[in-house]
Order: structure tokens, then sequence, then C-alpha cells
């Protein structure tokens, strides 16, 4: 009986080092089980996985070997027709060159999202948007008004996603559910994913802001999330750049427009039409699919969050 707990134990261990590294946990609960005096010396030094970034969201398998989850195939966009390369597993994932979501069957097609579909991270993340919003008792015009540009922004949604969207928002300012029960949602949807969280940690203090202040309730609401996500130690520094950002006039804002290739007198349609054409130029899995060393991903990566910004920078300026 020892030994049999001996080797379950083993197979939990193995498998919690295997998901920290970014492989199959359960696979390797099973490697662990059977050859429980070598697996966790093999997983402990073998080299973590890259997250793909086309991946919108981690989904186990609808049926097949455990062992084949992770076999790389190569799938149409339904939208723009580019060849991407993705993992052989079902679920929804973003086309590198247009931007734009679909689903991956088990049959091995692929298939356009249906037109008022959201993502499930998408609406856990718009339900904490209400959340902050109902914090301190009411829900002012212009948080709503910031609501709906970081929703388009950010997403991108087609007019029936918006209605959607506006609809789950509305709807999770008067629900049961916790904003600490969301954020655990999210982070569990979006498998940790650490720009994701970032990107909706400061999207909430620009929500939080949207009256001209950052009020004390408002601020324990986000430092919270932020503890939730595993960013709390991250907090006051992503605090203090979007700060610095939204401060930014003249000579950074004209650094934001070169960044892009625009000016400002360009149109927002020139602006998101140039922003989108350099994420593309600069997306780190275009290099993933050419061997790319470690360095020049890291660089990419850079790059595209140094993109975001001064776009995000631009349209708030706008107003």
């Amino acid at each position: 009986m020892g030994g049999i707990f001996l080797r379950i134990l083993t197979g939990f261990i193995t498998a919690m080092i295997a998901s920290a590294k970014g492989r199959n946990p359960i696979v390797w609960f099973f490697v662990g089980v059977v050859f429980y005096w070598l697996a966790p010396i093999v997983i402990l030094f073998m080299p973590g996985r890259r997250i793909r970034m086309s991946r919108i969201f981690r989904a186990g398998p609808s049926s097949g070997d455990a062992l084949n989850w992770r076999r790389q195939v190569e799938a149409t966009c339904p939208y723009c027709g580019s060849r991407v390369v993705i993992d052989d597993i079902p679920g929804s994932w973003a086309c590198p060159d247009c931007g734009r979501t679909f689903t991956y069957s088990a049959d091995g097609r692929t298939y356009r999202i249906r037109e008022d579909q959201v993502l499930p991270q998408i609406e856990w993340i718009v339900k904490l948007f209400a959340k902050l919003a109902k914090r301190d008792g009411v829900v002012t015009e212009n948080e709503v008004r910031q609501v709906d540009r970081i929703v388009r922004q950010a997403f991108q949604p087609n007019e029936e996603q918006l209605s959607r969207i506006m609809s789950v928002f509305n709807m999770s300012r008067y629900s049961d559910e916790t904003f600490e029960e969301i954020a655990e949602n999210l982070y569990a949807s979006v498998g940790g994913r650490r720009d994701i969280l970032e990107d909706t940690l400061v999207a909430l203090l620009a929500i939080a802001s949207a009256d001209g202040s950052l009020n004390a309730g408002e601020e324990a609401m986000i430092a919270r999330t932020a503890d939730l996500f595993g960013l709390g130690a991250a907090y006051a520094s992503l605090k203090a750049r979007f700060y610095e950002n939204t401060q930014e006039k003249g000579g950074d804002l004209a650094a934001c427009y070169r960044l892009l290739g625009c000016s400002e007198h360009d149109s927002d349609e020139t602006i998101k039409k140039q922003y989108r054409q350099r994420i593309k130029e600069n997306h780190p899995d275009r290099l993933v699919g050419r061997g790319a060393s470690e360095e020049s991903i890291r660089q990419a990566n850079v790059k595209v969050t140094e993109i975001k910004r001064a776009f995000e920078t631009i349209m708030a300026a706008r107003g």
C-alpha cells in the first residue's frame, strides 16, 4: 500500500512541475506513477515550453490520445485565407495576419465564430469592468464611455458582439458574483497569461480614472485583483506606468505617432490600420515559425508591447 501511495504522490509532484514548465500535466502524472524513481528528475531538468501567442485560451482535447495534444498542424484562417501553424487542440485561435478569432474543430477544420459569440475570457474581463464601475455605488457616463472605448480598441467586436458585451456589462453590475470570483475565473480562463492579466489591470485603472480621480475603494479592488492574478508585487509599477503614460504630452505623444508611422493629422481609421500593420510585422509568432532565437522572440514581444502602448496613448489623447 505504501508503494502505491508513493507512486501516486510522485505522479502529482511530476505533474505540477510539468504544468509549471508548460508541459502536459496529465501525461506526466502517469509517467510519474510508472517511472516514479526517474520522472521527477527528467521533468525537473527538461526545458520549459514557450507559450504560443496565437492561442486564445487553453482547452482540453475533445477526443484522442493525450500524447497528441501538442502536435502542430497547419490550418487555414476562414477569414483571410492565411495558413497558420497551431497546436492540434480543438478550440479558439487568433490569426496572426488578420487578428480575427476562429474555431479549430476536432475534425481538423476551421470555422468562423458565430457573429454574436464572445470568448469566455472577454466576458470575465467585462464583468470585472462592471464591478469596478459599480464600486462607488453609481456608474457614470464617463465610465461607460471609457468601457466602450477599451472594448472597441482591445477586442474589435462586430455590432452583434458589442451588443452582447454591453449586455454582459449591464447585467454584471447587479449580479451576485463577487469581483474575487470573477478575477479567479478570468485567471483560469487565460491560463495565467501575464500579458493579458497586466492589460486587464491597466484597463481597470483607466476606467477607475475616467471621472478624473482614483478613489480608495476602486484602488483597493484593483490591488486585490492584482493579488488574485499573482501580480501583487507588480501592481505599483503598473499603476505608475499607467499614470505616466496618461500624462504624456508633446514630444512623447509625437514619439508614439512616429512609432506607428502616423501623424497627428491622420484619421482614427488610418491610425488603427497602421497599428494593425505594425503588430502584424512584429508579431513574435512569425519568428517562432522561422525558428528564431529566444532573444529575437523576446525583443519582438517588447516591440509589440511598445506598439500597443503607443496606440493606447494616442487614442486616449484623442478622447
